[in-house]
């Protein structure tokens, strides 16, 4: 085998290590019950932040995954369901704050404000 070879080869995967760890992931997540007549169900949102990437955003209720999209969709308004129950999730902010609304069947159901770790 070419020493000389190797060695660009070492090189080449070194610098691939170096750029999969500069990769950094940061994630918030908020775990609560839903109010009102939905009252115990459990609801989680989690924010995952890439360096170099949209947020994306995921909503469980109940266990599931309902909702999920990247931040851009989510500022507009992300869709979903739970048996039947049109959902809504909407999140805006700046910096590393966000506050997200969700609404089911039409009306404002919970609400959760996250900080993103820098």
């Amino acid at each position: 085998m070419n020493l000389r070879r190797l060695s660009g080869l070492a090189a080449v995967v070194a610098a691939a290590g170096l750029a999969v760890a500069s990769v950094q992931a940061a994630e918030a997540c908020v775990d609560d019950t839903l109010p009102g007549r939905l009252a115990d169900a459990p609801v989680r949102l989690c924010i995952e932040a890439k360096t170099g990437q949209p947020a994306h955003y995921r909503l469980w209720l109940a266990g599931e995954v309902r909702i999920s999209g990247d931040e851009p969709a989510a500022r507009q308004g992300l869709g979903g369901d739970w048996y039947g129950h049109p959902l809504w999730l909407r999140c805006t902010g700046a910096g590393n704050v966000r506050r997200c609304d969700l609404t089911v069947d039409g009306e404002a159901a919970w609400n959760a404000e996250l900080v993103l770790p820098r």
